[in-house]
């Protein structure tokens, strides 16, 4: 299959979250220039204070404009992979893979249920190993700290990690034994942690080619929305410490500026919430394009 040089996932993926975060950092400099450290909250979201930080695009030349497409672009693949390490290694500890999740059916657990499972290391792990983990671990839940309440809910927790009907696993665990056997592999035990899904993936893009553009579709989806993760949960904990740390124990209640962090905890988990969805598909997807494969190819 032919690809462009430029594809859709580039865009999505790398190309708008770097120019994003370019932006960010940008306005962030702008503003600590113009006000020092006491930056009042609402000029993080004022469009005025923003057009006065980047410039009017129309005054730009070509020549910055290349510039700025190609340090986001850079910038764009750090954003993503920090998003891989820090948003897709959260969901997987906090909820498992959904190639697990939506062929078994996963117990109910509250909060400190999770938490546990998060930080809970292999018996051999070694005592300077288990607290590098545990370091590296506490450091990802703090940046991901607006998804914690999600964790509260179970109806959540339960709607991300909601297994397919009976009939439907059955039929693609089925598909999956014999796809062992076409390729001659080993099929790995229910409770392993071996990442057979990725045999699927591969086999179902290199065999069934009416399924490569909606897979295409929903990895650029997923990559775009786990690096707009990374992103706002950072901006949010930036604007988070910049309020605690002008905080007068006896003065008033800064309303304006709760509402501001109230609505950028929305936006943290609504994008959270996107990027499970898109990731849970993309594996649905492959699961059921081996599904409905035709037997002949088997």
């Amino acid at each position: 299959m032919s690809k462009n040089p430029f594809s859709f996932y580039d865009f999505l993926g790398y190309l708008f979250p770097g120019m994003v975060s370019l932006f960010l950092i940008i306005f962030v400099t702008h503003l600590k220039e113009l006000y020092g450290s006491d930056i009042p909250i609402e000029k993080y979201f004022s469009l005025t204070e923003f057009l006065k930080a980047v410039g009017s695009v129309s005054d730009f030349k070509w020549w910055e404009f290349v510039i700025i497409v190609i340090i986001s672009y850079v910038l764009g693949h750090i954003v993503s992979y920090l998003s891989s390490l820090i948003v897709e290694y959260f969901v997987n500890r906090i909820y498992g893979y959904p190639s697990y999740y939506l062929l078994h059916s996963t117990k109910e657990m509250n909060l400190e249920q999770r938490l546990k499972k998060y930080f809970e290391a292999k018996r051999r792990t070694g005592v300077f190993r288990a607290v590098v983990l545990f370091v590296i671990r506490l450091v990802i839940l703090l940046v991901m700290l607006p998804m914690l309440v999600l964790l509260i809910f179970k109806e959540i927790s339960w709607f991300i990690t909601r297994p397919l009907d009976a009939y439907i696993r059955d039929s693609i665990q089925r598909k999956l034994t014999n796809l062992s056997k076409t390729l001659d592999l080993t099929l790995p035990d229910v409770n392993s942690e071996t990442d057979y899904h990725r045999i699927v993936m591969h086999y179902v893009y290199l065999n069934i080619p009416n399924s490569q553009r909606k897979a295409d579709n929903y990895v650029a989806i997923y990559g775009f929305l786990r690096a707009m993760t990374l992103i706002a949960c950072l901006f949010f904990i930036y604007l988070l410490y910049e309020q605690i740390s002008i905080i007068e124990l006896c003065g008033q209640i800064n309303w304006p500026a709760l509402g501001l962090l109230g609505a950028m905890f929305i936006l943290c988990n609504v994008l959270f919430m996107g990027f499970a969805k898109f990731y849970r598909r993309f594996t649905l997807e492959n699961y059921m394009a081996l599904l409905t494969e035709k037997e002949s190819k088997q």
